[in-house]
């Protein structure tokens, strides 16, 4: 596998979002309960545009911290990176929140860069001061369980969103 780096989003990196967004076909599932998530790229379905929200990114950088999966080899971004340095933010219930929010362009899944993004997070968690995160995906994402656990995740428990009906798992894993 090739090598990769988690880069910081900044406001330079319009065009790059918008391409790797756009590799998301319309029909393809997402597996969030907001079907215009892609995860890593949290917030971005709630702006017109993606310079609007790199605004945003910048404005949270003192909790929340989004990142761009480049593969080092052809500085392609192959995947999305959300890194909460708390778990009580405003925007999201605790009980469902997730430390760490992931994604891989469709087109460059199943080469093992989910994993190496996710051990990339772990570190970058450890840097801000974590020593446990928690991850969390819905029951029926298999391929992101598999991810978690290859990484040292420990499945804590699963609970049911009233609103969404989604039954999610909720995983424990050691930063860095």
């Amino acid at each position: 596998m090739e090598e990769l780096q988690l880069v910081p989003v900044t406001a330079a990196d319009a065009k790059i979002i918008e391409e790797y967004c756009a590799a998301f076909p319309e029909s393809r599932m997402r597996v969030t309960y907001e079907e215009n998530r892609i995860p890593g790229l949290d917030h971005l379905e709630e702006y017109d545009n993606i310079a609007d929200w790199l605004q945003y990114t910048s404005l949270m950088r003192w909790g929340i911290t989004w990142f761009k999966t480049i593969r080092c080899s052809d500085g392609k971004m192959v995947g999305a990176v959300i890194l909460r340095h708390d778990l009580q933010y405003y925007d999201d219930d605790p009980e469902f929140a997730s430390h760490i929010g992931y994604s891989v362009r469709p087109d460059e899944r199943r080469k093992g860069y989910a994993k190496a993004q996710l051990r990339l997070a772990l570190e970058e968690a450890r840097k801000i001061g974590l020593e446990t995160v928690r991850i969390v995906c819905v029951d029926y994402n298999t391929a992101s369980r598999r991810t978690i656990e290859a990484c040292g995740g420990v499945l804590r428990d699963s609970i049911r969103g009233e609103e969404s009906g989604l039954e999610v798992l909720r995983f424990d894993v050691a930063a860095g």
